[in-house]
């Protein structure tokens, strides 16, 4: 993947057309981009979690292999490569397919829920709602964040809690006894 220096939103839905545009499975693309989300330089990460997270939105799994790393990046880069941080967040929180997968994202998620960066809480958000509608043990937590963000605090936290909330309601409703679709 050629990074350019000035990485915009048009450059990330570039990058994910092309790496999307790989005949599946992808091991040279994914490999690529796992080298880059584990660079020392923090500009080439950002933008590889970037990636990350646009690849792993538009199909969940994708990188499913590399989740434990995901995770470990969640937790582990600095906070001030926040961006960086946020984006391998919900890439981790697309790719995360097993219980200890999620709820070992879980922690560092609940702690970025608090941070003082307002797009850092937004990410949380969305990445703890993410991995609530696959674990029926943390849906009252989401939702009571989701409905307190609706409520209260800046535009972009409503919004998000708006829109997690949906795809949250529907996994509760799936998972009631008599729903056709039930677990």
């Amino acid at each position: 993947m050629h990074i350019p220096r000035g990485w915009t939103n048009a450059d990330a839905v570039a990058a994910t057309r092309d790496f999307l545009a790989q005949p599946p499975p992808r091991r040279a693309a994914v490999r690529e981009l796992m080298k880059e989300l584990l660079s020392p330089d923090p500009y080439t990460r950002r933008c590889a979690a970037d990636l990350a997270r646009c690849v792993s939105a538009r199909e969940p799994g994708i990188l499913k292999a590399y989740a434990g790393v995901l995770i470990d990046l969640a937790a582990e880069l600095p906070w001030e490569q926040w961006q960086a941080r946020g984006y391998v967040t919900l890439a981790a929180a697309h790719n995360a397919s097993t219980h200890g997968e999620r709820m070992r994202l879980a922690a560092p998620v609940r702690a970025m829920i608090d941070d003082e960066r307002i797009a850092l809480r937004a990410i949380a958000l969305e990445a703890f709602a993410l991995l609530a509608v696959a674990e029926p043990e943390l849906r009252d937590e989401a939702m009571l964040l989701l409905e307190r963000y609706r409520r209260e605090g800046c535009c972009a936290l409503r919004a998000r809690a708006r829109r997690m909330l949906l795809p949250l309601l529907k996994a509760e409703a799936t998972a009631r006894p008599g729903h056709p679709h039930a677990h």
